[in-house]
């Protein structure tokens, strides 16, 4: 073992000894057991192959709004957020971010054109392959949240 490579495992040695307690602190607290609806990135996007769109309203009550979000690869958190506005369509192509809570259910994170997106209610009709979201999206042509509700078959 060269002088270098002898010294980086010293560093990491001593680095894992001095903050032990610190790494065994960011262990996840509690995890799911079970994914009951919506508790995995393929229950929105497939597992094998690519799943249908997701298609619906966003509205804040004055006006509603065509929204969908389109699953662009399987298992995988790719997607496309389209927002049709009164003089264009904008949209984004990214990942959404998936939260789990101790019951194995989700809530998704995602990115708008000029903006975010969050559920506040997941459906799945059987199993866990969701085929209802509802939340909120801050876009900023609107002074107000839309509240959106989307769905497929």
């Amino acid at each position: 073992m060269n002088r270098f490579a002898k010294a980086s495992v010293t560093a990491l040695v001593s680095l894992t000894l001095g903050l032990g307690t610190i790494a065994t602190a960011t262990s996840p607290a509690v995890a799911a057991s079970t994914d009951v609806c919506g508790g995995a990135i393929s229950d929105y996007t497939g597992l094998n192959s690519v799943d249908v769109p997701f298609t619906g309203t966003a509205t804040n009550g004055a006006t509603s709004r065509h929204f969908t979000i389109i699953p662009q690869t399987a298992n995988s958190p790719l997607v496309k957020t389209e927002l049709v506005t009164a003089s264009n369509d904008v949209y984004a192509i990214a990942n959404f971010e998936l939260g789990v809570n101790d019951l194995g259910q989700g809530t998704i994170y995602f990115p708008l054109f000029g903006g975010t997106g969050y559920s506040t209610g997941i459906r799945c009709e059987t199993g866990t392959r969701v085929t209802k979201i509802t939340g909120f999206l801050h876009v900023p042509d609107s002074e107000s949240l839309l509240e959106f509700n989307i769905s497929r078959a």
